[in-house]
């Protein structure tokens, strides 16, 4: 037959036109989230609908290089925080692009904790403590501790470059700009001011997703 040239795969007893391989490699790969675990604190309305976005987010975007713990709680009334379990508010059901960020957050603190990384933190927090000297530690301009504050300073810069990998270095940047509004306000304008020095200190210990 005359036509679409065709490519035989040996021992598979079938034949796929060439025209067809080539479109399914220009297909954008589908999402690779981990199934993740989310659970919400209350079964509130309000926690069921953050939990149904968070799993519509995992599902529309490639969140597997992002995702180092699978179990997600979702707790209305209550700052997002990392530790013991990783654990989200309501906040931005709204704007899909600042769950994700809060989400990849998160995800960094856990990055942190990893044997690989443990190791370091007191020579990171030194290193941040010296480059960074007078940050503000109080919330909500800093987060209420020293050494967190300072360490916020590498997750907050593993956040921006997370979300640029998400969702591309445009609205990275727009959501990095309004978070720095929101709370953390003297982390984020110092990890937006300083990336390339941030970069470098974390560059020192190897700390990359």
């Amino acid at each position: 037959m005359r036509g679409a040239v065709r490519v035989d795969c040996a021992g598979a007893g079938w034949a796929m036109p060439v025209a067809a391989l080539l479109l399914a490699a220009m297909l954008p790969a589908q999402a690779q989230t981990p199934k993740l675990k989310i659970e919400t604190k209350h079964g509130s309305p309000v926690e069921e609908r953050k939990k149904q976005q968070m799993e519509r987010l995992a599902a529309q975007y490639d969140l597997k290089k992002f995702t180092i713990t699978r179990h997600i709680v979702i707790e209305d009334g209550v700052r997002p925080h990392s530790a013991p379990v990783l654990t989200l508010n309501p906040r931005f059901l709204d704007n899909d692009d600042l769950a994700l960020e809060t989400y990849i957050h998160e995800q960094g603190h856990w990055l942190l904790m990893e044997q690989r990384y443990r190791q370091h933190m007191h020579a990171l927090y030194d290193n941040l403590r010296l480059a960074f000297r007078g940050l503000p530690t109080d919330y909500p301009r800093g987060s209420g501790d020293e050494r967190d504050t300072y360490l916020h300073l590498a997750v907050i810069l593993l956040e921006w470059q997370g979300m640029e990998e998400v969702v591309g270095a445009e609205r990275a940047r727009q959501g990095m700009e309004l978070m720095k509004s929101d709370h953390y306000t003297a982390i984020y304008p110092a990890v937006l001011e300083h990336r390339a020095e941030l970069e470098g200190i974390l560059r020192r210990y190897g700390i990359r997703w």
